[in-house]
């Protein structure tokens, strides 16, 4: 079976987000951002569109999908829902997370933090949520394979990929 892949590296296919990693039970980063870089490599086979139309899917209807969930995470704190010393609650007036991690305290607004159903917010855990949730949101295009590379600064970075 012959795949066709179609690639994905768009200027606008950006977020901005601060997160801190965890290393181990005594070791984290400080909380910092990163100006993060999207790519993504899109297959799909002869059975696909691509036999009919002589096209996978439009670029329109992609850039539209991956601009749209890029821009939720944009301007946000990233901090892992699934990591056992992560603990918050909303404040007693509603308007913050209070979050403890370790010996941390921070106070966020509500409006400001994604919690992420990661252990840790790395760029490989990124790339592999991104990878889920477009191959999902692509399911009807007959996609076969989806590859995401998430970059947090320039030549350093990760990439998952969902396969049928």
């Amino acid at each position: 079976m012959a795949l066709t892949t179609l690639h994905l590296a768009k200027e606008n296919f950006k977020f901005s987000s601060a997160h801190f990693l965890i290393f181990d039970e005594k070791n984290a980063e400080m909380l910092h951002g990163h100006n993060y870089q999207v790519r993504i490599d899109i297959s799909g086979s002869e059975n696909s569109a691509l036999s009919q139309l002589g096209y996978l899917v439009d670029f329109k209807v992609l850039k539209k999908i991956i601009k749209a969930r890029l821009d939720q995470w944009d301007e946000h704190v990233l901090l892992p829902a699934q990591h056992p010393d992560m603990k918050y609650k909303v404040s007693s007036d509603g308007k913050n997370y209070e979050i403890h991690f370790r010996d941390r305290f921070y106070s966020l607004p509500l409006n400001e933090v994604i919690w992420l159903e990661v252990s840790n917010t790395s760029v490989e855990q990124l790339s592999l949520l991104l990878a889920k949730e477009f191959f999902q949101a692509l399911k009807k295009y007959h996609i076969k394979k989806i590859c995401v590379e998430v970059e947090e600064t320039r030549g350093q970075s990760a990439s998952a990929t969902i396969e049928l």
